[in-house]
């Protein structure tokens, strides 16, 4: 148990509930009801009980220092796995100087893109131009996992790269930088996900809510098909931390976690597996540095990173090369959509070919 949580579950009933969790993989979640559909029942009264038990949880800030170099990160952070905030570690570099929405489009506004809406690809946007323009129109949209560096690697200047490769660990390998631009007020909703993350606020402002891995049958999250998990919706609505009141979620009021405002020049360390919802306060742009290290993974979440290694849509090899190239084909190919999209893809190039 990682020293900063507080441990509030039925740890036989957190047992049970990994047991499911491995049926749910292999069998599929309507098949598990099938066959232990009254345990699975059984087991979240008794988690829900030993949380009542312990009264309602907490939300405390993440911790907001100034990064003091790589020993103490590692020591007080990385190694017991708790987010923090790097307080302006990057404020002086040059994309925090520089970047805005216009920066962004004029320089890379015709670049077409895949931009999803809870996992289907959006039509009407075939560029980040349509993105921004969205944006600044006081539209929705909210563009995630944009490969910029993949397509522009002289952006590379504007981040000490070399800084933030440094703060790995050991044996790592497999690094993947992506931006996320959104306009005010859009979110992403909980998910997590195994690669380590050192997040910069590039532009603007962000509120992330976390909960430690600790708290997976609290989220419940149905069967991962690859590396990236994501808490189920109950009547077409997800669970809001940034709501006032959320009536179909009432278990959420019983556990811990963390909230974390970043502002411009701020770095959040991310841990693998802590789930996190994201809300965008302003217009922003943000930057993702992960990378893939196994031990590290498996010491964080040995039973759920067992589980990603057996990852089958797709496998972890093809995964992991989504992951790198474009983060949004992996969930095209989740549900079944990839194929049809690059068929499109092709098509449209013989046409302007022709």
């Amino acid at each position: 148990m990682r020293e900063h949580v507080v441990p509030n579950m039925d740890p036989k009933a957190r047992r049970e509930y990994k047991l499911l969790q491995f049926f749910d993989h292999f069998l599929g979640r309507e098949k598990t009801d099938k066959l232990f559909g009254k345990k699975r029942e059984q087991t979240r009264v008794k988690i829900l009980k030993s949380l009542i038990s312990q009264g309602k949880g907490k939300v405390v800030p993440v911790d907001r220092i100034k990064y003091q170099g790589k020993e103490h990160f590692y020591e007080n952070y990385v190694k017991p796995r708790k987010p923090v905030i790097l307080e302006g570690a990057a404020k002086d570099w040059a994309c925090c100087q520089n970047w805005s929405l216009e920066y962004i489009k004029e320089l890379y506004g015709n670049d077409e893109i895949v931009l999803l809406e809870d996992k289907v690809a959006d039509e009407e946007v075939k560029t980040l131009r349509d993105v921004i323009d969205n944006i600044r129109s006081g539209g929705s949209k909210y563009y995630r996992f944009y490969p910029l560096f993949n397509r522009h690697p002289e952006r590379l200047v504007d981040f000490d790269i070399k800084w933030l490769r440094t703060q790995r660990q050991k044996f790592s390998f497999g690094e993947s930088i992506q931006a996320f631009i959104g306009g005010e007020g859009t979110i992403t909703h909980l998910h997590n996900a195994f690669p380590p993350n050192l997040f910069v606020q590039v532009y603007g402002e962000k509120l992330w809510y976390l909960y430690d891995d600790y708290y997976t049958p609290i989220v419940d999250p149905l069967p991962a098909q690859n590396i990236y998990r994501h808490a189920p919706y109950v009547e077409d609505k997800p669970f809001d931390p940034f709501a006032k009141k959320n009536p179909k979620f009432p278990q959420f009021k019983y556990i811990h976690g963390y909230e974390a405002h970043l502002k411009t020049g701020d770095i959040l360390w991310n841990p693998p597996y802590v789930w996190h919802t994201v809300k965008n306060l302003t217009d922003s742009i943000g930057v993702g540095y992960r990378w893939i290290n196994p031990f590290y993974c498996y010491a964080t979440a040995p039973f759920y990173a067992t589980l990603d290694l057996m990852a089958y849509n797709p496998p972890i090899w093809k995964s992991i090369k989504f992951y790198k190239e474009d983060f949004n084909l992996l969930q095209l190919a989740e549900t079944g959509q990839l194929e049809d999209y690059l068929k499109n893809k092709e098509q449209e190039k013989v046409l302007k070919e022709g």
